[in-house]
């Protein structure tokens, strides 16, 4: 539906540290498994994700940090059990 509005769509994903070899070979199977091949080429790895540019960054995390101390896209936490008492 949001790429029929016109929207571009990317996943933004970060390897856990010291993980990478397992951690990203993981995270191209979920993708491939839970959306499709076609999302694969929409997927970004990196740890850094102040770096990436867009509008709407949607993540679980409540304090995204990096290189950026003020990254372009705003941030709106995904509520999950283990983030539920942590401010962003």
């Amino acid at each position: 539906e949001m790429t029929e509005a016109g929207l571009h769509i990317l996943l933004c994903t970060a390897p856990l540290p010291f993980q990478y070899e397992t951690c990203v070979a993981e995270k191209f199977g979920w993708v491939r498994k839970h959306l499709g091949e076609e999302w694969l080429p929409r997927l970004i790895i990196t740890r850094d994700k102040t770096v990436v540019r867009g509008r709407i960054l949607i993540d679980d995390k409540p304090k995204v940090s990096g290189a950026c101390s003020n990254p372009e896209w705003d941030h709106i936490i995904f509520s999950q059990p283990y983030n539920q008492n942590v401010e962003g």
